[in-house]
């Protein structure tokens, strides 16, 4: 195999506590060819100290010391220009890449040009307990992805591997007015141009602790994943006044915004209409976004608080598919629909009724 140069892309802003560690993950990868642009952003603690000591011993470090306080997206975008790689390789100062990571996805960017982006699955561990890891699966085939980006982000952004030409070639960069989802935006631009998968296998160990953005910011990232749905809508002919991204906020976090029949009927009639956009354009493997509707659909059901009315609802939707759910899928719903339990947002719930 070909060595192409990849830059490996790692934006740092008070990270000397992991940091070390997730550098060496990186100098230690069995794929050797590569840079790291490390980016110190203004960081009050021995973040910078570190990173300039790693690069005496290491000719492949490359420090840049912001001048002010950029934060995120913008140090992204700084740090795309800086890099020298026909490959770009993201990296958080925090997690740990496995050691082929960066061998295996060169490998699958070498074998598939028609692909510009490629991530895996991850590892998720808590900071306090890092030898508990869950196994996080995201869908690995383009045509899977498309449908699934309907709704959420399927790429682990500090996993993934882009082509540079995605930002000179295509146009594309992080984009401030997507604030905390500025990948999700990404993506879900980038499916539109070229093409986008997952490895089947772990290759990151993603830390997960309590001061990350996606802990801090959740309804910031709420009110701006209704923008990057926007991006879809615009690209597929669906409508974008208010209530009807509302609604299709409300079918991807399968929690309904107002509490009533009507409303959960209008879900359905957009989901119609998106299996019906869908058939006429071909822009999704059909059989996978049917059966992800189905889910949604039922979650979204389980989640109204209208009692036992949410079943019949459900069942007389043609998106209702019993061969798609799980005996706990059922159980849940049955539980949650008899009860009228409200949704909540604690981990735990998450786990066991979303």
């Amino acid at each position: 195999m070909s060595q192409p140069l990849v830059s490996v892309l790692m934006p740092c802003y008070n990270a000397e506590d992991h940091l070390e560690a997730a550098m060496r993950s990186i100098l230690d990868q069995t794929y050797s060819n590569l840079e790291i642009i490390a980016i110190n952003d203004c960081s009050k603690d021995k973040t910078s100290e570190i990173l300039h000591r790693m690069a005496s011993e290491d000719s492949r470090i490359k420090v840049v010391d912001n001048e002010e306080n950029l934060q995120l997206i913008k140090t992204l975008n700084k740090g795309v220009k800086l890099c020298s790689g026909e490959y770009i390789a993201r990296m958080d100062s925090d997690d740990i890449a496995l050691p082929q990571r960066i061998e295996k996805e060169v490998s699958f960017l070498e074998e598939n040009e028609d692909h510009d982006i490629v991530s895996s699955l991850f590892l998720a561990f808590p900071t306090d307990n890092p030898s508990k890891k869950d196994l996080h699966h995201n869908p690995l085939l383009h045509q899977e992805l498309k449908a699934y980006m309907l709704f959420k982000s399927g790429i682990c952004h500090p996993a993934v591997m882009i082509r540079k030409r995605i930002f000179s070639e295509l146009g594309l960069e992080f984009e401030m007015e997507y604030l905390h989802v500025e990948d999700y935006a990404l993506w879900s631009k980038a499916i539109y141009k070229t093409k986008i998968a997952n490895i089947g296998e772990p290759l990151l160990l993603y830390r997960v602790h309590p001061n990350q953005v996606s802990s801090l910011n959740e309804q910031l990232q709420i009110d701006n994943k209704k923008k990057v749905f926007k991006i879809h809508c615009l690209q597929l002919g669906l409508p974008t006044d208010d209530e009807s991204l509302n609604i299709y906020a409300s079918i991807a976090e399968a929690v309904p915004y107002i509490k009533s029949e009507d409303y959960l009927r209008k879900c359905n009639a957009f989901m119609q209409r998106l299996l019906e956009i869908n058939q006429q354009q071909s822009f999704c493997d059909s059989k996978y976004l049917k059966d992800l509707l189905a889910i949604h659909w039922l979650r979204l059901c389980a989640n109204s608080q209208l009692g036992l009315k949410a079943i019949k609802t459900l069942k007389n939707s043609s998106i209702y598919n019993k061969d798609t759910y799980s005996t706990k899928d059922i159980l849940i719903l049955y539980f949650k629909c008899l009860f009228k339990i409200e949704y909540r947002k604690s981990f735990i719930y998450k786990i066991l009724f979303r």
